[in-house]
C-alpha cells in the first residue's frame, strides 16, 4: 500500500493510457493475429435440435462441422452431416476436433449424450451441452447431459444458440 497521503499520489487519468502509446512503449505490445477458430463439432441429439443445427450449418463458420446423431453403433455412433446429407462415424469426426457441442431439447437421448460425451472425454476434447428451452421441464435433458458435458448451458431463447457458438469460437 502506498504510504503517501492521497493528495501526493498521482491519480489515474482517462488519458493515462496515452502515455503507454509512445514508440518506446509500443515495442512491448503483443501483436498477435486474431484467435484461431476451433475445429468444432456441433451435434444435435434429437429432432428439434436437428432443425436448428441444419439451419446453423448453412451459415459461414470458421471450423465447425454441424452433425445430427442418427444411431448408436458398437463402440461408435452414426452421425448425419447437416448440409450434405452424408453420414460419418463419430470416431472419424472427432479426429482433429478440439470442441464438441451437443445441442438438445426435451426429446434428447441420454444414450446419445453418453456416447458422445464419453468419446470426447477419452480424447481430451472439451465438451459443452446446450439445452434448448421448451414447453416442458428440461430436467430430463439436463440430467442426460450433465454427466457428459464439461459445460452445460440451459438457454432461455433459441436465438441465443448462434451467439453461444460464436463465443465458443465455432
Amino acid at each position: 500500500m502506498d504510504a503517501r497521503p492521497a493528495e501526493q499520489r498521482q491519480p489515474t487519468l482517462l488519458s493515462s493510457c496515452a502515455v503507454a502509446t509512445t514508440a518506446a512503449e509500443a515495442r512491448f505490445r503483443i501483436n498477435a493475429p486474431e484467435f484461431a477458430h476451433r475445429s468444432s463439432r456441433v451435434i444435435a441429439l434429437d429432432g428439434e435440435s436437428a432443425g436448428i443445427v441444419r439451419e446453423l450449418g448453412g451459415r459461414l463458420w470458421g471450423g465447425g462441422h454441424f452433425l445430427v446423431f442418427e444411431s448408436a453403433l458398437p463402440d461408435d455412433a452414426l452421425l448425419g452431416h447437416s448440409g450434405t446429407g452424408g453420414t460419418a462415424l463419430l470416431s472419424e469426426e472427432l479426429e482433429g476436433a478440439d470442441t464438441v457441442v451437443m445441442i438438445a431439447s426435451v426429446g434428447a437421448s441420454a444414450e446419445a449424450a453418453s456416447i458422445i460425451g464419453d468419446a470426447a472425454a477419452a480424447r481430451g476434447i472439451m465438451s459443452a451441452g446446450l439445452v434448448l428451452p421448451g414447453d416442458h421441464s428440461v430436467n430430463e435433458v439436463v440430467s442426460a447431459l450433465r454427466p457428459n458435458a464439461m459445460v452445460l448451458v440451459v438457454l432461455q431463447n433459441v436465438a441465443d444458440v448462434p451467439e453461444l457458438l460464436s463465443a465458443l469460437r465455432v
